[in-house]
């Protein structure tokens, strides 16, 4: 270490009085004709010579930092749900759930710890539906899954599963929206609950859909003849469409458009999970534009275009336009005009925020929200006391 010290003080001598040479000669004119001395050269390949760990932990370092980027479990999470909408890779709900979830947890969780959850469930279900000699019907998996979810039964260990009144909206961390969180505790909110059922049906190989209303999921599913039903597992009962239209503002141009209300097929259930992830990577790095970013709302809207995702690339291109805008100094979009680039991610964003507003999007304040919850838990309270 202390010859290596020695040969790289001496390198900057060396360059030092090089450069105070070359410094003087140009001043004389002589810079044509200057070369480096024949022993500064030396000396420089001496030192990368006597320097093989400090240039092997710098590719080392490269290398780690390379290898980071392709395990970060938001990238890893994009590229595999692209590659299902892709048809590039097995279309698996289960498998996008547990990506996300993965990110938001930093690639803590275990995938197959996570199955063998699912499976045992499933076994108790498929004994449900055997000892009652259900198979028969259609509709025997959604009745299994209800009561195993929302029933206190020796299946479940009479533990059913039970809203989270205390951390619904996320405000302290969004475990409450989690399906692995869910599976320990017993206790979710609107995401996490109709997300279970649906992996569940889908393990059961009974139909149930997904479908959304301004900052709420629910599940979808037909009864033996062939009639919709509106299942919400926050509250354990079925709902009428209007009512759920009522409670979370749901406008009549978002039922008509398909953006609310509608079962989501298998593709657009797990793009939907594209929307999930992008809202634990903004709630976790502060990030809401970019390559990832844009991959995912990319992928999603390709399968469901008239999706919340159109808010991720509205926000990405406003974030690139009001950049782009900063470099020259603007911060009126009135002044745009002579920057051509400009002019056209304005374009983007104006035909984006138009789009939203045609498809019927709405939303709920938080102090709406809080009250529809009130209401749920107040509606269980009142069942308890009458059994």
């Amino acid at each position: 270490m202390k010859n290596s010290l020695s040969i790289l003080i001496l390198v900057a001598l060396t360059f030092g009085g090089f450069t105070l040479l070359k410094f003087q000669l140009s001043r004389s004119g002589q810079t044509k004709n200057a070369t480096i001395p024949a022993v500064t050269t030396s000396l420089i390949q001496v030192a990368k010579n006597e320097q093989p760990e400090l240039n092997q932990a710098r590719e080392v370092k490269s290398k780690k930092a390379a290898d980071n980027s392709l395990n970060d479990p938001y990238k890893v999470a994009v590229d595999q749900i692209t590659e299902m909408l892709e048809s590039k890779r097995t279309l698996n709900f289960k498998r996008a759930v547990f990506l996300t979830e993965n990110a938001y947890y930093s690639g803590k969780l275990d995938w197959n710890s996570f199955c063998s959850e699912i499976e045992k469930i499933k076994l108790a279900l498929n004994r449900m539906i055997a000892a009652k000699n259900l198979q028969r019907y259609k509709t025997a998996g959604n009745w299994a899954v209800f009561s195993y979810m929302m029933d206190s039964i020796p299946e479940n260990n009479y533990r059913p599963c039970r809203y989270d009144f205390e951390n619904f909206m996320g405000d302290k961390d969004y475990e409450s929206f989690m399906v692995s969180h869910l599976l320990k505790t017993k206790k979710g909110n609107c995401h996490s609950l109709p997300y279970l059922y649906k992996i569940l049906a889908n393990e059961a190989n009974v139909e149930a859909f997904i479908a959304t209303a301004p900052m709420h999921c629910f599940i979808k599913h037909k009864d033996e003849k062939g009639q919709w039903w509106n299942l919400e597992l926050t509250s354990g009962t079925f709902s009428r469409t209007s009512f759920i239209m009522e409670s979370f503002n749901v406008s009549d141009a978002g039922i008509e458009s398909g953006l609310y209300m509608k079962p989501l097929s298998e593709k657009e259930s797990v793009a939907l999970c594209l929307s999930d992830l992008l809202d634990y990577y903004q709630r976790q790095k502060g990030i809401y534009y970019g390559s990832l970013v844009q991959k995912a709302y990319k992928a999603g809207l390709k399968v469901y275009p008239k999706s919340i995702l159109q808010l991720a690339k509205r926000d990405d291109i406003k974030y690139r336009l009001d950049n782009a805008m900063k470099t020259h100094g603007l911060n009126d979009y009135h002044k745009i005009k002579p920057y051509p680039e400009l002019v056209q991610l304005k374009k983007q964003l104006d035909e984006n925020i138009r789009y939203i507003q045609k498809i019927g999007y709405s939303k709920l304040t938080p102090a709406q929200y809080k009250d529809k919850v009130l209401e749920i838990k107040k509606g269980q309270q009142t069942e308890a006391r009458i059994k």
